[in-house]
């Protein structure tokens, strides 16, 4: 048969393509709809039309509004008929649209073809307190959200769901670029006034543009993780203006997952097997090493050791770096004793490996004869010629 051959022959593409082992595993959940949708193309490849037309038409009935999966019904019945030409073949559908559901097919397929790990070592590239027990982590290269929970120094996955984001990518610069950014973000509270449907079950702001985005001159606001319309269950890889979405069912457990939880978000470009490779371990171990050394000079008022860990560009409140030093050295100067407490320590790998960077957040409790105070630390550290500098350091 002509036409199932091409089935056969697209789904056969994108495993080699992806250099990706043919294997697959029965859904263990009936509800699980993308599982369904890959358990329809394996039917597909493997000749049984039947079989899988009643997949699609389970997945069809569970969720009406899933036109990729009304693409691939739509293509078993010309198969039938000895009509198609290709996958998503004659039809109302526009090219453009028609290429949005390629691409999310082939997401899809790629992500469950995947073997990736189910835990990874937190320490390899991040230190986190005890009270953030959860790190929400979007790939954008591969349309994936995954939440990992801490269990001791273990991040085990608990949370894997397809998720779209920008028009025109990642790397968000400036307003209106429809581009989700990268970077390492606070999940914000849950909006509570009513939102157009335009947004499903809800949204979750991140704190987008953060201190260091700031710093480099980054504009843009309104960066939420959101759910779908109504009549949508999901969209292309790249639509949204800049936010990440997801469907609206998978919205309603990330809830729960999230839920009375301090979150961080770290969206990056890069396959988060690759971000938690054990070669970058003695890295953070150092990179430890050294902010302990930052704090131990700053207490022994060592100024000129401890100014030496920032570099000459740095930023501290968005201030000039003399402009902060002259005022620190006075500090100093009038201080008998430093004592800096430094609580809910996070330290983690910014995604962005060829910058080398730090994210750190810590609660500092102050103590001199001259001040005592409580705040919120934020700073980047950035290696620069196997030493690290502190370029950008924010307190609220």
């Amino acid at each position: 048969m002509k036409s199932l051959k091409i089935l056969f022959l697209y789904f056969l593409f994108i495993i080699f393509s992806l250099k990706i082992v043919y294997a697959y595993t029965e859904p263990n959940d009936s509800n699980d709809i993308e599982k369904l949708l890959i358990k329809s193309l394996y039917e597909i490849a493997d000749g049984n039309l039947n079989n899988a037309l009643l997949t699609i038409d389970t997945i069809i009935e569970k969720k009406p509004n899933f036109k990729l999966a009304h693409l691939i019904k739509g293509d078993i019945y010309q198969a039938y008929a000895e009509g198609i030409d290709a996958f998503g073949g004659p039809g109302n559908q526009s090219i453009e649209k028609l290429n949005d559901l390629k691409e999310e097919a082939r997401q899809r397929i790629k992500s469950h073809l995947k073997t990736g790990f189910s835990s990874v070592n937190s320490t390899i590239r991040t230190t986190l307190p005890d009270d953030l027990q959860k790190i929400i982590y979007i790939d954008t290269s591969n349309s994936r959200l995954f939440i990992f929970e801490k269990d001791g120094l273990i991040l085990n996955k608990v949370f894997d769901v397809y998720a779209s984001i920008g028009k025109n990518g990642s790397r968000k610069n400036h307003e209106g670029d429809k581009k989700t950014p990268i970077g390492i973000y606070s999940l914000e509270k849950k909006i509570k006034q009513p939102l157009s449907d335009f947004y499903g079950e809800g949204a979750f702001p991140i704190n987008y543009p953060n201190s260091f985005d700031k710093l480099l001159n980054k504009t843009g606001h309104g960066i939420w993780i959101h759910g779908t319309p109504k009549n949508t269950y999901s969209r292309p890889p790249q639509s949204s203006d800049g936010c990440v979405v997801i469907a609206n069912e998978d919205f309603i457990n990330f809830e729960k997952q999230i839920s009375n939880n301090n979150v961080k978000v770290i969206i990056s470009d890069e396959a988060y097997e690759d971000y938690f490779k054990a070669s970058h371990e003695s890295d953070h171990s150092e990179f430890i090493s050294t902010f302990n050394s930052w704090k131990t000079n700053w207490e022994a008022k060592n100024f000129d050791s401890y100014l030496a860990f920032y570099d000459s560009n740095a930023q501290y409140n968005f201030k000039s770096f003399k402009n902060w030093t002259d005022t620190k050295l006075k500090v100093f100067e009038n201080s008998n004793a430093i004592n800096v407490l430094v609580e809910n320590f996070i330290a983690i790998d910014y995604p962005d490996d060829k910058d080398n960077l730090k994210f750190v957040e810590f609660k500092q409790t102050y103590t001199s004869n001259i001040t005592n105070n409580v705040s919120i630390k934020q700073q980047i550290w950035r290696k620069f010629n196997n030493e690290w500098k502190i370029i950008s350091e924010a307190t609220r």
